[in-house]
């Protein structure tokens, strides 16, 4: 099993957001909990100091998650939303992707697939959506690869210390969710067509 270091949004209305989004492009299709990957692969979980100061690093720190991009897996392509902080950079350790600290690109994927119109197409679903949350609830957590939810081997999540002040800031499109969905349905039918 590969072990990787997740931030995550201890916001509910944050989360929840993001989960209905992701759930509308792929139509229910589970991938991972809504999660930033910091770092990893590592061969077991980091140990719990680390972990800690990772954590106190990014107190005082929020996350602007905006804008949309996609690139290739081996799967196909994954479509994402930026999830950007200037901590993230310095934190960043992904040695199975060797790029220069510019070319960082700290996102949220919501949707994946074989097709690259369907990632071309929720792409251009997310320029014209404009969506844009600031939040500042963010935690740390372990995930490992080969199971469908966070497994923290006995290292809890780890949140910054000090008292959360500041308040999210929202800007949606009215209605997003449910155009998400009427897009989920058109791609998931075309996927089906093609497949028979």
């Amino acid at each position: 099993m590969r072990y990787f270091v997740f931030v995550q949004f201890g916001s509910n209305e944050v989360t929840d957001f993001l989960m209905r989004l992701r759930a509308a492009l792929t139509q229910n299709k589970t991938i991972s909990p809504i999660h930033v990957t910091l770092r990893g692969p590592y061969p077991k979980p980091p140990p719990l100091d680390e972990l800690e100061a990772f954590a106190e690093r990014l107190r005082g720190y929020g996350v602007k998650i905006h804008d949309h991009g996609y690139f290739n897996i081996p799967s196909g392509f994954a479509v994402f939303l930026r999830a950007e902080c200037s901590i993230f950079r310095e934190l960043w350790h992904k040695p199975d992707f060797k790029v220069s600290p510019a070319l960082i690109q700290p996102h949220i994927t919501v949707f994946e697939s074989s097709e690259r119109e369907a990632a071309q197409r929720v792409r251009d679903f997310l320029r014209r959506e404009g969506i844009y949350i600031h939040t500042y609830d963010l935690f740390i957590s372990v995930y490992g690869s080969k199971i469908k939810q966070p497994d923290l081997f006995g290292i809890p999540a780890i949140a910054p210390p000090g008292e959360r002040i500041r308040r999210d800031i929202w800007r949606l499109p009215e209605d997003v969710i449910e155009r998400a969905q009427e897009l989920g349905q058109e791609l998931a039918s075309m996927r089906r067509k093609s497949e028979a």
